[in-house]
């Protein structure tokens, strides 16, 4: 989310806490387990109402509920402008251009998930001024049956102790 937070503020995005003053509102979502699903769709089903209402232009659902349930997303909610799943954080700005556009096309990237951020992707931080986290690894290698993860966030990747320490390093110059 802070990545994503992040890329549009670099691109003259400006980034809102007042829902009805959004144009375009992005709703990172989790795909894991079935309270944190049914919190994501009762999210898109409340920011697609600010649509009915004319406060808000598009919606853009991401994450891991869109990884897992792409073509579901597209085909029962109509009112979703743009899917991105978890690999596709840094085309948030592209969709968000694309929506906005006023083609009327819907927005999907149905590539291969996965995509470890490093230091040098802007962030806009949602945390309090002296704590800020780490993105260290996701994904995973392992196909056990009961779990989702490896579809969700792909393969396993981590970051480089450098990237990590360089990152460490800038978030502490800003407190």
């Amino acid at each position: 989310s802070e990545v994503m937070m992040g890329q549009l503020k670099q691109h003259g995005y400006e980034l809102t806490t007042i829902r009805e003053d959004a144009d375009v509102m992005v709703v990172n979502t989790c795909g894991f387990i079935d309270s944190a699903k049914q919190e994501s769709i009762d999210t898109i089903l409340e920011m697609s109402a600010l649509k009915e209402t004319g406060s808000l232009q598009r919606l853009v659902v991401a994450g891991c509920l869109v990884e897992r349930y792409r073509q579901d997303l597209l085909n029962q909610l109509p009112e979703v402008d743009a899917v991105l799943g978890t690999g596709h954080w840094k085309d948030v700005v592209s969709a968000a251009r694309h929506v906005l556009g006023g083609s009327g096309e819907r927005f999907a990237d149905t590539s291969y998930p996965g995509g470890a951020v490093d230091q040098l992707t802007p962030r806009a931080l949602s945390t309090p001024r002296h704590i800020a986290y780490l993105k260290i690894s996701e994904g995973c290698d392992h196909r056990c049956t009961f779990c989702i993860i490896p579809q969700l966030r792909g393969d396993q990747k981590s970051r480089t102790i450098d990237s990590l320490v360089a990152e460490a390093e800038q978030l502490a110059k800003l407190g």
